[in-house]
């Protein structure tokens, strides 16, 4: 009778399935917030980088607004330069490889001592070819310099 009494709870426990539990409202649809830091090197230059870092709302569809901060440090014959400044703009999402953004911002810029607060505008299109490897180009104005870069970089 003892045995009979240890192998029942198991015969009952055999038949019993776990069932899937639904999914919390905050699951069921993504957020339209987000965060972003993105990083760029220059290659004339080891002491060199742009870092970008900010809040992105989803507006439309394919369409974000961010506000955000630069940091660009730039090192050119031993001629450090500090560019920093507030940037917002909106990002446009054409297809899953192919995105294009402007933005506006301001800055401040650092060589030495000397401080120069100035607006710029940029529009700058991505179009990624493989995981990897990856397109843009730039159209970068400024009050006191015009400027177009494209080139070619890795993702990682």
């Amino acid at each position: 009778m003892k045995t009979v009494m240890y192998w029942l709870p198991l015969a009952f426990c055999f038949p019993l399935q776990a069932e899937d539990l639904p999914n919390f409202p905050s699951e069921k649809k993504t957020s339209p917030h987000k965060l972003f830091v993105s990083s760029e090197n220059n290659t004339q230059s080891t002491e060199s980088y742009k870092i970008d870092s900010g809040y992105s709302y989803n507006i439309f569809n394919k369409v974000d607004l961010y506000i955000g901060a630069r940091i660009d440090r730039t090192e050119d014959n031993n001629d450090p330069k500090m560019i920093d400044g507030l940037l917002s703009g909106l990002s446009y999402q054409l297809t899953e490889n192919i995105s294009v953004k402007s933005t506006l911002r301001s800055y401040t810029e650092t060589v030495y001592q000397d401080n120069a607060t100035s607006m710029a505008a940029e529009v700058s299109s991505r179009m990624k070819i493989t995981d990897n490897l990856d397109v843009h180009a730039t159209l970068d104005y400024q009050e006191w310099r015009q400027g177009i870069e494209v080139g070619i970089g890795f993702r990682f």
